[in-house]
C-alpha cells in the first residue's frame, strides 16, 4: 500500500515529502530506515507504519522523546488516515494516501499574475523618481518659508524610507506565507499609491485654497487618503497572501474603518480644548492656482487692517 510523507513546515506547507510502496515503513534518523529524516531530536528507528486497512496503525519504536498524534480525521484513534498529522522530536508530517483529495486549485490574483511585470527594475525606478520629483514639487509649492534643500531632504528622505520600510514587511510576510516576497512588486505598489496620493492632496488643498473652505479641504482629503489605503491593503495582501477576496476587503475595511474612528475620537476631543498658543502663519502664501476671482494680498491686507484697529479700540474701552 503506498503512503505518503509530508514534511511539513511554516503554516502547514509542505516542505518536501517521501513516497514509498510498502505495507510497512520505518521512519528515524537511521540510514537503515525507509524515509530518513535528520532531526537531532528524533532516534535512529523512531516509528512504524503499518497498513491497516483504509489506514495505518503506528507503533513507537522505544523513541526517546516519543511521538504526538496533532490530527486524525478517521473514526478509528488507533488507526491513522489519510490526512493525519503527527510530531516526531521537532519535525511535523502529515501521513497522506496517493487517492487522498486535493484542495480545489485556487485563481491567481490579477496582481499574481502581472507580479514579473511589478518585479522589474525598468517599472519600479521610474515610479520612484517620479515620486520623488512630485514630493519636491509639492513640498516646493506649498511651503510658505524661502525654500531650502536642507529642510525639504529631510522630509523625502524619510517618506521614502517610510516606503521602503513598509515594502520590506509586506515582502517578509509573502516571503512567510507564500514562499514569494515580490518586494520591487509591493514596493511599486506602495510606490504608486503615494503617488497617487500627493496628486490628489495637492489637487484638494488648491481647491480649499480657492473656495475658502478648510472643512471641505480635511474632509476630503481624508476620504481620499482612506479610500487610497484601503485599495493598497488590499493589493498588498493579495500579493502576500492566500486569502480569498471577501475575507481580504473585509480584513481591509474593518482595519479602515477602525483608523478612521480613532481619527475622529481624537479629532473631537481636540475641537473641546482650548489652546493659549493657536498654531497661525505669519506668513500669507500666494496660491499655487488660482481658479476663482479672489482679493490680492494687498487688498487683503488693507480690509483687515481696519479689523484689527476697532478690536484694539474695543479692547481699550473696557
Amino acid at each position: 500500500m503506498a503512503v505518503i510523507i509530508e514534511v511539513l513546515g511554516w503554516g502547514g506547507r509542505r516542505r518536501q515529502y517521501y513516497q514509498v510502496d510498502a505495507d510497512q515503513v520505518s521512519i528515524g534518523r537511521g540510514y537503515d530506515n525507509d524515509i530518513v529524516l535528520p532531526d537531532p531530536h528524533i532516534s535512529a528507528n523512531h516509528l512504524r507504519l503499518d497498513a491497516s486497512g483504509d489506514g495505518w496503525a503506528i507503533t513507537d519504536l522505544e523513541s526517546m522523546n516519543g511521538l504526538q498524534v496533532l490530527k486524525n480525521p478517521g473514526p478509528d484513534a488507533s488507526v491513522l488516515a489519510s490526512g493525519s498529522e503527527i510530531k516526531v522530536g521537532r519535525t511535523r508530517l502529515r501521513i497522506v494516501a496517493k487517492n487522498h483529495p486535493l484542495e480545489v486549485t485556487k485563481l491567481l490574483h490579477r496582481l499574481e499574475r502581472d507580479s514579473s511585470r511589478l518585479n522589474r527594475v525598468s517599472v519600479w525606478l521610474p515610479l520612484l523618481l517620479t515620486v520623488i520629483v512630485a514630493q519636491i514639487i509639492a513640498l516646493y509649492a506649498g511651503t510658505v518659508a524661502e525654500w531650502e534643500w536642507k529642510n525639504a531632504l529631510p522630509v523625502i528622505l524619510s517618506a521614502q524610507l517610510a516606503i521602503f520600510v513598509g515594502a520590506l514587511l509586506w515582502g517578509l510576510v509573502g516571503r512567510l506565507v507564500k514562499q514569494e516576497a515580490h518586494l520591487l512588486g509591493q514596493y511599486s505598489l506602495i510606490l504608486l499609491a503615494s503617488l497617487v496620493f500627493t496628486g490628489c492632496e495637492w489637487l484638494l488643498s488648491t481647491l480649499s485654497y480657492n473656495f475658502n473652505s478648510v472643512l471641505f479641504g480635511e474632509t476630503a482629503q481624508q476620504l481620499v487618503a482612506m479610500s487610497i489605503l484601503l485599495l493598497l491593503l488590499s493589493a498588498n495582501l493579495a500579493l502576500a497572501t492566500n486569502l480569498s477576496s471577501r475575507s481580504r476587503w473585509s480584513g481591509c475595511a474593518a482595519f479602515v474603518g477602525l483608523l478612521v474612528i480613532v481619527g475622529t475620537v481624537g479629532q473631537m476631543k481636540r475641537w473641546g480644548e482650548f489652546s493659549q498658543f493657536p498654531q497661525y502663519s505669519s506668513t500669507i502664501a500666494t496660491p499655487t492656482l488660482l481658479v476663482v476671482n479672489g482679493q490680492t494680498r494687498e487688498e487683503f491686507l488693507a480690509d483687515i487692517t481696519p479689523l484689527f484697529d476697532r478690536a484694539d479700540e474695543a479692547v481699550l474701552k473696557k
